[in-house]
């Protein structure tokens, strides 16, 4: 055996026991009890150290490796592509990202000894660890609880702006259903989570969430009295959606309770910020396209288990299925001289295939808004359109119109008469 020897720890102290039992210093049997081998391998060893010396400590592939394994020259274009195209990636990620785009195909142990030998240091080597909660059972079947919430980060490279991606991951299988990044954490972006989940996968049997006032309204609880009095809390627009669709909701105030979607956006906020630098990616609209396209397909084949089909509960929509309509939100108001209404500080007069129309009635009416941002009205199973105006151009109906006779019977009724004895004599009055 040729070249110089360097031995690690263990290997100095396993010489040191040899010098020492050929030195007759120790016995074989207190030999067997220091290093922990059989009298039969000690003779062993002890006949190779005579014949060889210290070039018998160390395992021979450490002297002569193997011609088997991979050649220097690949080791070297693995290590000069994380230094100069991937460096700060973590090395699981570098490792799936190379065998998609150059066809490297190494086990991660692999990656991290090659990296770590050569003075390369995992990025997540020195980061300290919390205290796990502790984890909750998943659920049994895919698409009975879907956790969903919205991550605020700067995603967009080059850009100090920071932006909500919203999301949802199924607790059962870990499939992320869907993304959706927005500049701010708003119902639309969870619509279309929905819009995205219910294409690609069916309609969920519930949402687990946090208390935003997206999914849960602010107002406080009722009392018993008020409950028995029949009163219920409003429910929020998305929650109306929701209830048409089937969907129950579910919100908690621990994020622990929902860590699978917590811990996904730390995951997120590594990966695909790194993946959206890499390929320019710098619009809302192009990275939306990247994340429902490659990332989330990508990330699920490699993180994610698959849906048993036999006990899913996600319910499947045929072709018809109206997206703009089944997704809208809506609330109730109340329509103001059968004629206009007002909803979200703008008024706006019904329409009827594109004339005016009116609505008779004392009841408020249920007000959508679909997806494309156009607001309708449904009453007695007919559609009408809504369009803004401005409350100077509202035109009330003549027939509604108070004339000035209407006007002095309505005050005589709520004011007593000017020529009243207390208003003629009373020396306070100013006419």
């Amino acid at each position: 055996m040729k070249g110089n020897i360097i031995l690690n720890m263990k290997e100095q102290r396993l010489n040191d026991i040899m010098v020492k039992l050929l030195s007759n210093k120790i016995t074989i049997y207190q030999a067997c009890r220091l290093t922990g081998l059989s009298e039969r391998q000690m003779y062993r060893k002890k006949k190779n150290y005579k014949e060889y010396g210290i070039n018998s400590i160390p395992h021979k592939l450490k002297i002569n490796p193997s011609k088997k394994g991979y050649s220097q020259k690949f080791k070297n274009k693995i290590i000069k592509l994380y230094k100069e195209e991937y460096f700060g990636w973590n090395f699981h990620h570098f490792n799936d990202t190379i065998q998609e785009e150059y066809d490297i195909n190494v086990s991660d142990s692999f990656i991290y000894n090659l990296l770590t030998k050569n003075n390369i240091e995992s990025p997540y080597k020195y980061k300290k660890r919390r205290n796990s909660h502790p984890p909750r059972p998943r659920r049994e079947n895919a698409g009975e609880l879907i956790q969903v919430d919205a991550s605020k980060h700067q995603w967009l490279p080059n850009d100090d702006t920071y932006y909500h991606l919203h999301g949802g991951i199924d607790d059962a299988t870990g499939i992320v259903t869907s993304c959706f990044l927005r500049e701010q954490e708003d119902t639309f972006g969870y619509q279309m989570i929905m819009l995205e989940t219910i294409k690609n996968y069916g309609i969920p049997e519930c949402l687990y969430t946090d208390y935003r006032t997206v999914f849960k309204s602010n107002k406080k609880e009722l009392s018993i009295e008020d409950e028995l009095a029949g009163k219920k809390i409003k429910n929020t627009r998305f929650a109306n959606m929701l209830s048409n669709l089937g969907t129950d909701i579910k919100s908690t105030i621990d994020p622990k309770s929902k860590g699978r979607i917590e811990r996904l956006w730390k995951t997120f906020q590594d990966r695909l910020c790194k993946e959206l630098k890499k390929k320019n990616i710098n619009t809302l609209e192009k990275a939306n396209q990247y994340i429902s396209d490659v990332f989330l397909p990508k990330y699920n084949a490699r993180f994610a288990s698959d849906i048993n089909y036999n006990k899913s509960v996600f319910v499947s929509v045929d072709e018809n299925f109206d997206f703009n309509k089944e997704l809208a939100i809506w609330d109730e108001r109340k329509v103001y001289h059968n004629s206009y209404l007002r909803f979200d500080n703008n008024y706006y007069i019904i329409k009827l295939n594109s004339e005016k129309s009116t609505i008779y009635t004392n009841n408020p009416v249920k007000v959508y808004q679909f997806l494309d941002g156009t607001k309708h009205i449904l009453f007695n199973n007919t559609w009408y359109d809504l369009e803004t105006i401005s409350i100077d151009k509202i035109e009330i109906p003549v027939q509604l119109k108070n004339t000035k006779s209407q006007l002095e019977i309505n005050l005589s009724k709520s004011h007593k008469p000017i020529n009243s004895p207390w208003a003629k004599w009373n020396p306070n009055k100013i006419f």
